[in-house]
């Protein structure tokens, strides 16, 4: 089977490496691809925001699935593109990336299809805005989204009036671009966040999802949530005390809403969704809507996935899908990222990188190779991801493997799941307070 994975990241090398696992024979090009994946395959020099130029590829080259990895190309077209060649595309269409590439768009479809989120205003002019602000009445902090995308640096959480009225004006002024010249005011949501991905295949005729184990994700850049935010350093799952009734619930009040809605919006979806979920006192609350797997997320769910992931995605990307358990490992994944010095404001790069023989899966996400050493390239250098009967073992093997792999500055967290581990052994559940 000849494959066409779109992106050169962390993610996509966890997705190349389960592709390349699988009983069929693959053949996998990727694009552009990077050092680390064209040691699994062919690289394509390919420009993922140029649906034409993906195209004519995809037209000389034939290859039987093209799957997605970042959003980027997905907002721009590029499945729609391919699509049109007779070509399965595990990704969505233009129409239905606007879930993510337009922040205003996800909170128009939420609120029309009555799924649970914050309360939010959508303003486009400067006056309007500081109006808003001066008058807000839901509490601090406001949170302002950037309703373009804007590279998971465009939200802002501002506590105070004054940094409210700072951060619009700089998003309206254009801090990114005709991103932020329309933006989403939302009230602050409390509670625990978790990332929850689903297949889903739906068109006018057909819907279809599969739910993935729900996963948690680690933000910030220092231990016990401190400092700035960063792409993720780290994720596990599933989550501990999660319980059966707490799946079905976030299935009956967001996920079968969102596939209702996508088929009552004619919106055609082939691919993922992930779902940014806040379980606030209330319940479930959708933060957001991603349509691409999320990153560090996709290397935990890659650990605990056992289907053959090629078949899988195929099914999707054909609208074959039938809405079903997937087979899962019963274990727990996580993955620990190890973080370039100076990263998230910067990244030192060209620092040489000593690996041993860590006992879990190495992935690369921001790395060169020079005269056979391996180099920092990136702000996100390289995840460990292993798998173990609970969580309490899967954070013993990762710290372990850790000792074998290092560089001058790496930067870890070796508190990732943690938190919720202790919250587990507390005998507490996602309804008490996630302190």
């Amino acid at each position: 089977m000849k494959i066409l994975l779109l992106g050169s990241g962390g993610r996509e090398y966890a997705l190349a490496l389960k592709l390349k696992a699988s009983a069929v024979p693959v053949e996998l090009v990727s694009a552009p691809g990077s050092d680390a994946l064209a040691e699994l395959g062919a690289c394509a020099a390919l420009d993922l925001e140029a649906p034409a130029a993906v195209a004519a590829w995809c037209a000389a080259n034939r290859p039987d699935l093209v799957v997605a990895g970042p959003e980027v190309p997905l907002v721009a077209g590029v499945a729609d593109a391919v699509r049109a060649l007779g070509i399965p595309v595990f990704g969505h269409g233009a129409a239905t990336a606007r879930l993510e590439g337009s922040k205003a768009a996800a909170k128009a479809f939420m609120e029309r299809h009555r799924i649970p989120c914050a309360a939010s205003h959508t303003v486009s002019d400067l006056a309007a805005g500081e109006a808003l602000i001066r008058g807000w009445s839901y509490g601090y902090p406001i949170v302002l989204k950037a309703d373009g995308l804007a590279a998971g640096k465009g939200v802002v959480l501002a506590e105070s009036e004054a940094e409210a009225l700072a951060t619009f004006r700089s998003f309206m002024a254009g801090q990114f671009g005709e991103a932020s010249r329309t933006v989403v005011f939302e009230a602050p949501l409390v509670g625990m966040e978790l990332s929850l991905h689903v297949l889903v295949d739906v068109d006018a005729q057909h819907a279809a999802f599969a739910l993935l184990p729900a996963c948690q994700d680690h933000k910030r850049i220092f231990e016990g949530d401190r400092g700035p935010n960063t792409g993720g350093m780290g994720a596990f799952g599933p989550i501990p005390f999660l319980r059966p009734g707490d799946i079905a619930r976030m299935r009956t009040e967001l996920v079968e809403p969102t596939v209702r809605g996508l088929q009552a919006d004619g919106l055609a979806a082939r691919g993922v969704l992930f779902l940014g979920v806040m379980w606030t006192a209330s319940g479930p609350k959708l933060l957001e809507y991603n349509v691409r797997f999320g990153d560090p997320e996709t290397q935990v769910l890659m650990q605990l996935v056992d289907e053959d992931l090629p078949s899988l995605l195929l099914e999707v990307a054909e609208g074959r899908l039938v809405s079903r358990e997937l087979k899962l490992r019963p274990h727990t994944a996580i993955t620990v990222v190890l973080a370039a010095e100076d990263y998230p404001e910067g990244a030192k790069k060209g620092v040489p990188i000593a690996i041993g023989t860590p006992a879990a899966t190495l992935i690369h996400a921001g790395t060169r190779k020079q005269d056979g050493q391996w180099l920092t390239n990136g702000g996100r250098v390289m995840n460990l991801a292993t798998f173990a009967p609970d969580l309490a073992s899967a954070r013993a093997a990762a710290e372990a493997a850790l000792a074998h792999v290092n560089w001058p500055g790496m930067q870890v967290r070796h508190d990732i799941g943690l938190k919720a581990l202790k919250h587990a052994e507390a005998g507490k559940t996602v309804e008490d307070a996630w302190g």
